[in-house]
């Protein structure tokens, strides 16, 4: 069984390019590569350690007003080198989410379909 058989969702590539941020410090954790209701794969620029937990924000990139589109909690399930230097590619699984937020997920999936 492949991980596309496993997944409940369909993932979904994004049109607008959108960061995840570590909310407590602030630092760049990734950019968003596709996401669905329950999960989501970054594109890392260091290392991201497999059972991590995070709370994130997402925001839309350049966006120079940093408005945050939502926040999220997700654990990462994996995470393999893309290149020869420190990138990433890390696959998340959301655990926690509020019901405005998931609202907010559900119309940004709905934009993408």
């Amino acid at each position: 069984m492949t991980i596309d058989e496993r997944r409940l969702n369909q993932r979904h590539t994004t049109e607008q390019e959108l960061e995840a941020y570590d909310m407590h410090t602030a630092r760049f954790i990734g950019r968003f590569v596709d996401i669905s209701e329950d999960g989501f794969l970054l594109f890392c620029p260091q290392p991201v350690d497999v059972d991590s937990i995070w709370q994130m924000r997402v925001l839309a990139a350049n966006d120079k007003r940093l408005k945050t589109l939502l926040s999220l909690g997700a654990e990462c399930l994996w995470a393999r080198p893309a290149d020869e230097s420190n990138h990433c590619w890390a696959g998340f699984h959301i655990i926690d989410i509020t019901a405005d937020d998931a609202k907010k997920l559900h119309a940004l999936l709905a934009d993408q379909s």
